[in-house]
């Protein structure tokens, strides 16, 4: 017997059978979902090592960013329901560079500050070369207190680095999770098999 296909279950299948009525309550939960983790991941981490208390990205700017970060993926994969085929494996593979790209900056934060003393390190003798051959202005010389070369890169310790790490990427991990899974529609039942066994019954 030919299957009939109807165009809703066209369109079910063109979008992975994601319900944008699931979605609806699927993406505010994913937001506290992740900022609950976030929090959680905070509070442990802060138990085990109490000097990042003093870190200052684990305040407002965690939950900021975490929000952000969160609303940004349900927009995102809105979108792609609405205009890509097969969205939840494009917005995996999205969602996952997406990530990537947001763990450079923590990596230059750690590299900024690697940098920093490997330059100061370097410059210092030059430095004291120099001055024993042009010493200073009278006056002084130029003001002090300006930022040098090698400040302007800014630097974090690597635990703290590997601190941001963590908090952006299970901000993805849980975005990728609820959205992919809870907002499918359940399979339909399928009807019975008839066949030489229900036949057998009837007898």
């Amino acid at each position: 017997m030919a299957t009939l296909t109807t165009p809703y279950d066209t369109a079910a299948e063109h979008r992975d059978g994601v319900s944008f009525t699931r979605l609806l309550w699927v993406a505010p939960l994913t937001v506290v979902v992740a900022l609950a983790v976030n929090l959680i991941i905070k509070t442990l981490l802060q138990t085990l090592n109490p000097s990042l208390a003093e870190m200052g990205q684990l305040g407002r700017p965690m939950i900021i960013l975490t929000v952000e970060g969160a609303v940004l993926a349900v927009i995102v994969f809105a979108l792609m329901v609405w205009l890509v085929p097969h969205p939840i494996r494009w917005f995996r593979i999205v969602a996952v560079i997406a990530l990537l790209v947001s763990l450079i900056p923590d990596l230059l934060l750690g590299l900024g500050g690697d940098l920093r003393r490997m330059g100061s390190t370097m410059v210092a003798p030059f430095s004291r070369f120099g001055a024993l051959f042009f010493p200073a202005p009278a006056g002084g010389g130029p003001p002090r207190g300006g930022p040098t070369p090698g400040d302007v890169l800014p630097g974090l310790p690597w635990n703290q680095v590997l601190v941001l790490m963590l908090l952006h990427t299970a901000t993805a991990v849980v975005c990728i999770l609820l959205l992919t899974t809870l907002t499918r529609e359940p399979a339909a039942p399928q009807p019975p098999a008839t066949g030489s066994s229900g036949r057998h019954a009837l007898r």
